[in-house]
């Protein structure tokens, strides 16, 4: 019996991992089993760390896309097959992904059709934003900024619009004619993590037998060079002691949040994610040009004794200032709260150039 695949593409701070925790949580809910497998340039994720406290099954790949290492990919999936056997397998891929298709999906679909079904290609497109994401280009060119996102729709087969609680009634509608107007050929679903919308018709996709069936677009792929050049990526992973008192973990992100979104330009947050873990509470906030969001606060408000902290940015910026420039935010919270920073391991650089091992379409 073939695994399900679902990939669930879309921009840095679109909102995939939200979508994909609450997908998984829906199908469990129907009596599926259900594997996560992230993807991020740093070796300590976030969203991996996320997922496990929220008792999903989760391997990662690391250091580069699934394009670039895509062996990789189809081994950690494999390798969920063999021990957990999972009806569906979710796959979210580097914000930054930009030949999904041609370099992950299709050799999937083609290589591995006899051990996996593909499903179609969802994509994530940050409701907020989707109006002046879509307005920067119409037509795919050279470009400085955001040029990654308008492509990244052009690739779906379902396009699904996040945190549409979000909007007024009349940007909604506007939002989804402008995406409808760009991407005629794929379908449109509205989402909110608040109120569930429309998890239901995206359960539907996923239980159905569609499969991917829509052809890569032909796009030169230095294009997005640039951009992704631009971007500097910081990661930190920490462990930290609150001392003799108690840490309020919502002040104590809340604050840092606040504190790094003074120290660069809004344009240049591409995404910036913490998540503080601890026996007796966690939570995850993020941070994506000048909107900051609770994305999930379990157990009590404070914390005592250790806690894990993990940060990752991805900001236009080098790498020497964004580091920086977080690392004061950090040491600075720190300070105030009496926290004692136990052990810290950072990793600051630009990634390299995705080298896909698939390119046709």
């Amino acid at each position: 019996m073939k695994t399900k695949i679902v990939f669930l593409g879309g921009y840095l701070g679109a909102g995939k991992t939200t979508l994909a925790y609450h997908v998984a949580r829906a199908l469990s809910k129907q009596g599926k089993s259900v594997s996560v497998v992230m993807n991020d340039q740093g070796n300590v994720l976030v969203d991996t760390q996320f997922m496990k406290n929220a008792g999903v099954d989760v391997r990662e790949v690391v250091g580069a896309c699934f394009c670039t290492k895509f062996d990789e990919f189809v081994k950690s999936a494999r390798s969920l097959v063999a021990f957990g056997k999972p009806d569906v397998i979710i796959a979210e891929p580097i914000g930054t992904s930009t030949s999904l298709m041609a370099s992950v999906i299709n050799p999937m679909k083609t290589l591995y059709k006899d051990e996996f079904q593909v499903s179609p290609l969802f994509v994530v497109v940050d409701g907020p934003r989707a109006l002046e994401d879509a307005g920067r280009q119409e037509n795919l060119g050279f470009g400085p900024k955001k040029m990654i996102s308008v492509h990244q729709m052009h690739e779906a087969e379902v396009i699904v619009i996040s945190k549409v609680d979000l909007l007024s009634e009349e940007r909604r509608a506007a939002v989804v004619r402008e995406v409808g107007r760009q991407v005629p050929d794929a379908e449109i679903i509205e989402f909110s993590s608040i109120d569930q919308r429309n998890v239901s018709s995206i359960l539907e996709i996923i239980d159905s037998d569609r499969e991917t069936a829509k052809q890569a677009p032909e796009v030169d792929q230095r294009i997005f060079s640039m951009e992704k050049a631009a971007m500097g990526w910081y990661s930190a992973s920490c462990r930290i002691s609150s001392g003799a008192g108690k840490i309020d973990t919502y002040d104590l992100l809340m604050g840092m949040m606040k504190e790094i979104a003074k120290r660069f330009r809004t344009d240049d947050i591409a995404h910036v994610k913490i998540f503080l873990n601890s026996p007796n509470a966690s939570v995850k906030i993020s941070l994506v040009e000048d909107s900051i969001q609770v994305d999930d606060l379990r157990g009590g408000r404070c914390f005592e004794g250790v806690a894990e902290l993990v940060l990752n940015s991805r900001v236009r910026s080098p790498p020497e200032p964004l580091r920086s420039s977080i690392e004061a935010v950090m040491d600075g919270a720190f300070a105030k709260a009496g926290i004692e920073v136990v052990e810290r391991k950072v990793a600051c650089f630009i990634p390299k150039p995705d080298s896909p091992k698939f390119v046709s379409s």
